[in-house]
């Protein structure tokens, strides 16, 4: 008797080929079960487009106005995708900023500032914020958009003042839980600046023995806001101060107002008496010269650099 010994099936062999681009990826996956199945294969791909107005340089002490955007996700392999969405941030982006920018997320087709009130909502900080119900699957050939917009929250803390970040959403869709193709966007920017300081400070002789100060407000103050004006000299005494909402100030030295004779360098510190109070960095320098004048008398004049 001759004994045939038969080839069990041949186990399942999988393959998969990946190629990526800017914005969007393609996974090619290929499954054969045996050696009389055939072969079946499709790929799996998408894409994600950030049309952003999300850029955003907020002023501390201030309530900012909301951005928006819009996040187009497209599956365009040839497979139904489930979605999930991560948020990441740039290298030295502001954990703290981001944490108080509120992030919401909802789809449609005409978006704006204004979120409904089934929005996702979340903060940048959130690394795996979840998408809006009709963006989680897509199937082969079908696009959502998904609309964005950032805010923060009450009045911008003086604390972070100088901080930044730098946020792009990467969308990753999958077939099962073996196969996945993602794409991530271009990354937006958003920042926190403090007050500016006061512009073009200028020094001219007023008579009789007098100087006047002038200088511009700070080009980034809140629109009609009043400010504080100090006039410090290098030792941070304050020689004189002023309270206007004026777009160009000036003030008049004289007399008592700086106390001992010779050269002094002035400049002018502005501060937001409402919101959070924050003070700016100091204007350019202006110099004058104090002299007394007889028994009674003090002359101030301005030195020209």
């Amino acid at each position: 008797m001759t004994r045939r010994r038969l080839l069990g099936p041949i186990a399942a062999l999988v393959t998969l080929a990946v190629l990526g681009s800017a914005g969007g990826a393609t996974a090619a996956w290929i499954a054969r079960t045996s050696v009389a199945a055939s072969v079946s294969s499709t790929a799996i791909a998408t894409t994600a487009q950030l049309t952003s107005g999300l850029d955003a340089n907020y002023r501390s002490g201030t309530t900012a106005p909301a951005t928006a955007g819009q996040l187009t996700i497209a599956n365009t392999g040839g497979a139904p995708l489930s979605y999930a969405l991560a948020t990441q941030l740039g290298a030295g982006s502001s954990s703290a900023l981001a944490a108080k920018i509120t992030l919401r997320l909802w789809s449609g087709s005409a978006c704006g500032t204004t979120a409904p009130s089934g929005a996702v909502s979340t903060t940048l900080a959130d690394t795996a914020p979840a998408l809006p119900t009709a963006a989680r699957t897509l199937a082969p050939g079908a696009s959502v958009v998904v609309c964005v917009s950032t805010q923060i929250t009450g009045q911008t803390d003086a604390s972070l003042s100088g901080q930044s970040v730098a946020a792009a959403f990467r969308v990753t869709g999958a077939v099962g839980t073996n196969w996945t193709t993602s794409a991530t966007t271009a990354a937006f920017t958003q920042s926190v600046s403090g007050l500016g300081p006061a512009g073009a400070p200028t020094c001219t002789q007023a008579p009789p023995h007098g100087v006047q100060l002038s200088w511009t407000a700070p080009a980034n103050r809140a629109a009609g806001a009043t400010l504080l004006y100090r006039v410090v000299d290098k030792s941070n005494t304050v020689v004189k101060e002023v309270s206007s909402s004026a777009a160009t100030v000036a003030v008049t030295l004289g007399g008592t107002d700086i106390r001992a004779d010779g050269v002094h360098e002035l400049r002018i510190v502005t501060i937001e008496t409402t919101g959070s109070t924050t003070t700016s960095s100091d204007s350019a320098t202006l110099t004058v010269r104090r002299t007394a004048v007889g028994n009674s008398n003090v002359k101030y004049e301005c030195v020209i650099p």
